[in-house]
């Protein structure tokens, strides 16, 4: 053991390593920089919300010098990585359950109602875009039972689905943010943003939006959408924007349902070219191999997880629901 490096809080989130220094926020939303060569804290900020602050599950993002944060409590902050001064802070009135991405000039966030948000390094606004307003048309307070009544006239249902609680991802200049069960392909046209598409998963025991347990993305435009309807039935559906023409396919081997032997997989996938890699919370098939080139699937580590692989030059590295670290 090198050293520890005490919080306030239980750690859920990943923490980032830029340059010589770790970036970590705990439950509580303490945001600490911890110098890698003294292994001490540089800076230490707290993030306001009071009770409300709790259960932080979005990791920093580091960029040009600045370090991004969303909170539980709902706000999102910008700060300078040398000294932890605050640069900017956005009240964006819901939680922020996603990381933020970076790429292009731009930094992208989205809050729990599914609005997103486009920032500068230095956190000026280049632009806001609302699911809710844009694709389902509501243009009420969405948390709020009565003004979806007035709205619908009757109850709310599953087309209704609004959030975003699961990871978004950059290709290129177009984020793809989970929203209620669809996929959103929202394209970065400068000064504001333009709807690309929305995917829907195809049905498999039954056609409700489903609830999404994460996606990834590949250097080819691929998004992996790990998602779950019903009792156990889910997949792992490949989406692909490519010239405004959406297609979906099945990773082989990824199908659950009230009927199949398995359990259905609660984390994103990681993929190396036609390889999708996936864990499930089952003892005896943990880690797998899923091809897209052959539909083989391989069981590569039987330590169930409900944490996504990382994946290294030669092998899979992820942590088991035992509480140990698998190397594979």
């Amino acid at each position: 053991l090198l050293v520890t490096v005490p919080m306030t809080d239980a750690i859920l989130a990943s923490p980032v390593v830029y340059e010589n220094h770790v970036y970590v926020i705990d439950g509580a939303g303490v945001l600490a920089c911890i110098d890698i060569a003294t292994g001490k804290k540089q800076w230490q900020f707290r993030t306001e919300g009071g009770s409300g602050n709790c259960n932080n599950v979005a990791s920093p993002c580091v960029v040009d010098g600045f370090v991004h944060v969303g909170t539980m409590a709902g706000f999102y902050y910008v700060l300078n990585c040398s000294d932890g001064k605050l640069v900017r802070r956005v009240d964006c009135g819901e939680p922020v359950f996603a990381a933020p991405v970076a790429g292009n000039g731009r930094v992208y966030f989205a809050t729990l109602g599914a609005r997103l948000y486009c920032l500068k390094p230095d956190g000026v606004s280049c632009w806001e875009w609302d699911f809710v307003r844009e694709v389902i048309g509501f243009k009420g307070d969405r948390w709020k039972g009565d003004d979806w009544l007035a709205f619908r006239g009757d109850r709310v249902t599953w087309r209704d689905h609004f959030v975003c609680s699961r990871e978004i991802c950059l290709i290129g200049k177009t984020v793809v943010m989970p929203a209620g069960g669809r996929t959103v392909f929202i394209n970065d046209a400068g000064s504001a943003a333009t709807l690309k598409h929305v995917g829907e998963v195809p049905d498999y025991v039954g056609k409700e939006y489903p609830a999404t347990f994460g996606q990834s993305a590949d250097s080819d435009g691929r998004v992996f959408v790990q998602w779950h309807r019903r009792d156990n039935a889910g997949r792992v559906e490949v989406m692909n924007l490519e010239d405004g023409e959406f297609t979906t396919q099945v990773v082989p081997g990824t199908e659950t349902s009230i009927d199949k032997q398995g359990l259905l997989s609660f984390a994103s996938v990681s993929v190396r070219g036609d390889d999708v890699y996936r864990v499930r919370p089952e003892q005896g098939a943990g880690l797998c191999r899923h091809s897209l080139a052959t539909g083989e699937t391989e069981l590569l580590c039987e330590a169930g997880s409900i944490c996504p692989p990382v994946l290294t030059r030669q092998h899979a590295i992820y942590g088991g629901l035992s509480g140990t670290l698998y190397v594979v």
